[in-house]
């Protein structure tokens, strides 16, 4: 048997409530989870020693000058596979970004971050 590291997320959430529910979630199906609340948070985190396989976030969080995140995220950290949490309704764009609805339905963000994580160690 092979022991493979486990993957890390890091879950960036502006609802404190909705974050730790994710972080327990994640935390259930065996990944290691760094949360964040903010911006800034989500770039300290990325920072850190702690590697980081997929970014879960919040498609609200702005960056520390209140502009969108994703494409400081993207300048900064090309490769990083990012899923967005976001609401219906809200714009589509064409970043090549993963999104998933926001609504309760965890088993849906769950099957995100697994595909994304097949898709990079597929290309490994």
């Amino acid at each position: 048997m092979v022991n493979r590291p486990r993957p890390t997320l890091c879950i960036a959430e502006r609802n404190a409530n909705i974050r730790e529910l994710l972080r327990r979630e994640f935390g259930r199906e065996g990944y290691g989870v760094l949360t964040a609340g903010s911006g800034a948070e989500v770039l300290m985190r990325l920072a850190s020693p702690v590697s980081v396989n997929v970014l879960v976030l919040d498609a609200e969080i702005a960056d520390p000058d209140g502009g969108s995140l994703t494409p400081l995220l993207r300048r900064l950290y090309p490769d990083l596979p990012v899923v967005l949490h976001v609401y219906a309704g809200m714009d589509a764009g064409d970043d090549g970004l993963i999104r998933v609805e926001k609504g309760g339905d965890w088993e849906r963000l769950k099957a995100a971050v697994r595909t994304v994580l097949a898709a990079g160690s597929d290309a490994a």
